[in-house]
This record gives structure tokens, C-alpha cells and sequence, in this order.
């Protein structure tokens, strides 16, 4: 009978300790989920940021390659008419 009752006392120490495990497991678990997240929102907030400062850089590079080709007067109008031209196809390919 006492040979059970150590047995039992082994079992239940050992569930409870099982028991805690999951628990700790869970709680890591979540953390490290909360953690994903807000890498995951971090990568897309710099991806757009990437995004805008390409598109600058883009600008910038244009705008700096008609200047030293054709002189910023003559560059600002190449630009606008390239601007005004995008907007014609925007136009005609939204009817």
C-alpha cells in the first residue's frame, strides 16, 4: 500500500510539473507571437518607407539628369510635359 501511495505522489508531482511546463510553454508561446507581430508590422512600415524614398531618389534622379542635360529651365518643362502626358494616359486609360 505505501508502495502505491509513493507511486501516486510520483505521478501527481510529475502531472504538476507537466502541468507547469505547458503553462511556461503557452506564456513563451504568446510572447514570442506578440513579438512577431510587431516585427512583421516594423518590416511593413519600413518596406513602405523604402518605397517612398526610392521613389525620391527616383525623382531626384530625373530631375538632376534633364538639369545637367538640357539646364533646369528647359528640364522643369520637360518634366511638365511629361507630367502632362502621364495624365493623358491615366485619362484615356480610365474610360
Amino acid at each position: 500500500m505505501a508502495n502505491e501511495k509513493i507511486l501516486i505522489s510520483g505521478i501527481e508531482y510529475k502531472i504538476r510539473k507537466l502541468i507547469e511546463l505547458n503553462n511556461h510553454l503557452k506564456d513563451e508561446n504568446q510572447r514570442i507571437t506578440e513579438q512577431l507581430d510587431l516585427l512583421t508590422e516594423k518590416i511593413k512600415k519600413l518596406n513602405e518607407e523604402l518605397e517612398i524614398n526610392k521613389n525620391k531618389l527616383f525623382k531626384y534622379t530625373l530631375a538632376n539628369t534633364l538639369e545637367i542635360e538640357y539646364g533646369v529651365e528647359e528640364g522643369k518643362k520637360r518634366i511638365d510635359n511629361l507630367i502632362e502626358e502621364i495624365d493623358m494616359c491615366i485619362e484615356t486609360l480610365s474610360r
